[in-house]
């Protein structure tokens, strides 16, 4: 049984993630578009939890599959987490909404953390420097989801809600702020 399920939904930094979660849970499996949704459900059912990576182009093919694999993780009861394109597809599902911001975020950005949260144990201030490649952010948050992350230009920054977390900038593309995130997520949803 793999701890963790990828869905490589063709972002450019997939193989970063992957590496990621790998150094942590050290069973991970992947599927992505090219997936039937039967199979791609097979897999999840074999999994313990979710993961959906960014994307670099808009497919209704990708979203459909997606969509299957989050709703399928929620009633099953195991957890989700979304990085870019991940959070915001989970923050849609839940009732969310997204809007396109008047400049596109690339690169590093500062980012106001709530030290409360445990996906954060482990850094040692209120504030981190995250990679993003985003032309989108949250206007709306979706049902049962509060915010744990901001930024002045991009808004909410992560999320989370029962069984799921959502990042709109990229852990593994961040250095060792984004491991120390990574892990820490992992291990608060028992995954480690």
């Amino acid at each position: 049984m793999s701890r963790v399920l990828l869905f490589d939904a063709g972002g450019h930094s997939t193989d970063r993630l992957y590496e990621l979660v790998m150094s942590t849970c050290s069973a991970v499996a992947v599927v992505d578009s090219s997936f039937s949704q039967d199979e791609a459900m097979m897999a999840l059912k074999r999994s313990r939890a979710l993961v959906i990576g960014g994307r670099r182009r808009a497919s209704a093919t990708v979203d459909r599959l997606v969509s299957s694999l989050i709703h399928g993780s929620m009633d099953g009861g195991k957890p989700v987490i979304g990085i870019c394109y991940g959070a915001q597809i989970i923050n849609n599902l839940m009732g969310g909404s997204l809007e396109v911001m008047p400049r596109r975020l690339r690169g590093f950005n500062h980012v106001l953390l709530d030290p409360d949260d445990p996906a954060f144990r482990g850094l040692p201030l209120d504030h981190a420097r995250f990679y993003e490649a985003r032309a989108r952010r949250i206007r709306k948050l979706g049902r049962g989801l509060r915010p744990i992350a901001w930024s002045s230009s991009g808004g909410i920054e992560a999320f989370k809600g029962e069984g799921v977390y959502g990042f709109l900038f990229h852990p593994e593309l961040s250095g060792g702020a984004g491991v120390v995130i990574m892990r820490s997520v992992l291990h608060h949803l028992g995954l480690v």
